[in-house]
Formats: C-alpha cells, structure tokens, sequence
C-alpha cells in the first residue's frame, strides 16, 4: 500500500533509552511495511527547544508512536514533543499510539518514578511547562496505548517453563515476544493510516447542497440512523460517499458497505458482508464469521464500544438490516447512513430503540441536469456553442435522474455533431415511451 505525504508517522521517543534498541528496531519495521516514518539521527542535548524542523514535520505527519521508556519524562524535548503531537490530535485528527516500553502506564498517569516531574532551577522547568507536561502525561496515558514489560532473566525462565508445561497440553500461550509486539505495533499503524475514501466521480453534481441540509445530523444526538430514500439512479450512493469522503476523519472507525441488495442474493453474501463489516468496525486481520447468527452477534457487540461512521448502501429488507447489525444498543456518538429505494423506512425501526431521520433524495434541477450532461458530453460544465437547445432538449427527457442523464450523455457523445444530435433527438421524442422504458431498465 503507497501512503500519501512525505512523513506518515513521527516517533517520539528518548533516544537514551531505545535509540539504539527498541525504537530503532520499530522504525525500520514500520519502513519495512511501506510507512514513511520520521525519527531523530541525532542526539538531542536535554534542555533544548525543537526545532522549527521538529514542530513542521510533527505537523505533517497524520500520525504519532510516542515511546514511553524510563528517562522519555526526563528530556524537555520529548515532552515538548508529546505537547506538540497532542496539539494535532485535538486540532487535526492526528493518531497518536503510546507505547509503554518497560514502564508502567500508571506510572505516566500518575506522574511516579521518574515520571514525577518537578519545578527545577532552570529556564525550562518552570511551573507553567511542568504543568502543561503533567496535563499532557495524563492525557495520553489515558489513550489506548500498548504496553510491553520487562520480566527479567527468572520471569523469563518461568514463562518458558510455563510455555513448554502448555504445548505439552495443547494450549496455546500469550506470551508476546519484542517480535511480535513490533508486528502488532506495525498493524495497528498501518490499519489506522489505510486511507479509507471512496472513490467518487469526478463530476460530482448537486452534492454540496443537498449535504448541506442534512449535515446537521451528523452533531443530532441519539438519531444513529439517516435514511436516503429514492429511486434507483438518483445519485442516493453518491451523497452517501460524499458524506462520508467528509467525515471519516472525525470517527475511531469507519466501514462502507457497498451494493447489499445484490450481493445477499448471492451464495453465502450475507455472512461475508458481516466479514466486512466487522474487519472495518474493529480493524486488524480480516475477521472470520462461521454464520449469520454468529456474525449478527459479533457486530451488535462491537457496535455497543466503538464509535464509528458506517454506509449501507442499497438495502432492500429490514431482514438485511437486522442481520448486518442486529438490535442493541449502538454506541452514542456512532453515525449510521443506509440507502434504499424504499420511500419510508419507519417500519424499519418500530421494534429497536434506535432512531432515524429520513432524506428523500432530491433530483437534479435544470441547471444541475444540464451541467452533468454537458460534462458527460463534451467534457465540461456548458455545452459546446451551438448545442445550447438541443442539450437542454435531452436535459428534459431524463427528469432530473443523475444515472439517466449519463446513459444519454454517453449515446449522444458517440457523434457530437448538430445532425447527430438532432437526429438522435428526434428518434428519443418519436419513441419517448420505449426509450424511456428502455433506460430506466438501465438503471
């Protein structure tokens, strides 16, 4: 997988500690799995303010590996650095992963051992720095982190014991080794930096509008659901990717579930959509679901804990929707947008707790009709000089339905001559009817 930007993570770390091992042993795995990443070649002199460098590579990067080891509280310049990557966590959705190296996350919480930072008699270690240190500590320590112990030589001689006691009766152990702490390190940061948008076409028509008046749904608290209800080819997927390419940023996790409709009249198509579902919603390997049944139960509990942003395009059934999600409580701040053809979906609802706002999708207006036709045409926002009628004449025949406007685009842009155009016209009126009928088929 190829990231974008030049530095996709940034280590901060204490180079007295774990330049040489652990941190050193990270950076090139996380090379190793194409992640462009940043860390310091030289030794920093403790007292030192970052650099200007520092400060523009920490903004560029989307994410943070801040590696918690004995003396990381001991350097002013790692603690400026957590300062500065906390600052693009609240700002600009920055991922930061602690990492607990040797140390206990408690420790770092609650400010003991060496983490018990102290007013000193120097420039840097005035009140107001330690202060905001102490905050910063605090605050991400509480993050979800990951945390890798040092056992010691006897520790290690009773795991090994212990391990070879448990293959002796075939279960499995839980010791995790540097290697594989590394790996799980990689994934996480490779899971959390895996660009997520849609692909949306290039002539997207109309959307910004219709966003606009639904987009106060996304701050509506205890509505999980908004419905996009319309007919086929009305650009309902296309809103839906449009919100969503907008928002997924903002969320812990976010899933699209495209085609639902189609894909559960297939073989065993239910069951692997679940798979989908539940391998974006927790992340990491892709995740295996032996039934229906099982897998309806997995979503529903995993729903209750992450907050997430998830599209379930074309759903037909309210059968399809209990199964991909089950019935349970949905955490507070999770956004769920399905789109269907169906033109109410109360129904839908009655038997959960959950809520729903309902969009009915809107049809294009001339201006907007005639601008994707021209753009699917002649390749641009206006017709070509001289077409001005005869591509507002086939503006009407298509009504407003984005799909429509495209299948005749695409016909009439075989020939963009007047004489074709006219002609093709001019059969389209003789036999409004069929043609109709035939690319509403289409659709």
């Amino acid at each position: 997988m190829a990231f974008d930007g030049a530095n996709n993570v940034f280590l901060s770390f204490s180079g007295e500690d774990t330049r040489h091992s652990f941190t050193d042993h990270l950076y090139y795995a996380l090379k190793r799995a194409g992640i462009s990443t940043y860390r310091d070649n030289e030794e920093i002199k403790r007292g030192e303010k970052l650099m200007p460098e520092i400060k523009r590579i920490i903004k560029e990067s989307r994410a943070s590996v801040v590696v918690f080891s004995e003396n990381y509280a001991t350097s002013t310049w790692c603690l400026d650095e957590l300062l500065l990557i906390l600052e693009q966590r609240t700002e600009c959705n920055h991922f930061v992963l602690p990492v607990f190296y040797h140390v206990d996350p408690s420790d770092v919480r609650k400010h003991r051992k060496t983490f018990a930072i102290k007013v000193k008699a120097s420039s840097r270690w005035t009140e107001h720095n330690v202060n905001l240190w102490k905050n910063a500590l605090k605050e991400v320590a509480d993050l979800a982190g990951m945390v890798f112990v040092w056992i010691g030589k006897l520790g290690e001689l009773v795991i090994t014991l212990i391990e070879n006691l448990m293959k002796m009766m075939q279960l499995k152990s839980e010791s995790v080794s540097e290697a594989e702490f590394l790996k799980e390190i990689v994934d996480v940061i490779y899971n959390k930096l895996d660009r997520k948008e849609v692909n949306l076409p290039t002539n997207v028509t109309g959307m910004a509008s219709r966003y606009a008046k639904i987009s106060m749904w996304l701050n509506q608290p205890n509505v999980e659901f908004l419905a996009i209800c319309g007919m086929g080819g009305s650009g309902k997927t296309t809103l839906a990717k449009y919100i969503y390419n907008l928002n997924w940023r903002t969320y812990e996790n976010m899933s699209f579930v495209e085609g639902i409709g189609h894909k559960c009249e297939g073989p065993d198509g239910l069951r692997m959509l679940q798979e989908q579902l539940l391998t974006s919603i927790l992340g990491g390997k892709k995740r295996k679901i032996p039934s229906v049944f099982e897998g309806t139960w997995e979503i529903k509990e995993a729903l209750q804990t992450k907050r997430s942003l998830i599209v379930l395009d074309d759903i037909a059934e309210e059968s399809q929707l209990i199964a991909l999600l089950g019935n349970g409580m949905i955490n507070a701040q999770t956004k769920i947008i399905i789109t269907t053809t169906r033109e109410n979906t109360d129904n839908w609802f009655k038997s959960t707790n959950w809520r729903c706002q309902d969009y009915k999708m809107e049809l294009l207006n001339d201006e907007e009709s005639l601008e994707l036709l021209s753009h699917h045409a002649f390749g641009s926002k206006v017709p070509m000089d001289g077409f001005e009628e005869l591509a507002f004449q086939a503006v009407q025949y298509c009504e407003g339905n984005p799909l429509a406007l495209e299948v005749l685009a695409s016909s009439l842009s075989d020939n963009n001559t007047i004489l074709h155009w006219k002609s093709q016209l001019n059969l389209l009126e003789k036999e409004i009817d069929s043609r109709i009928q035939n690319t509403w088929i289409m659709l």
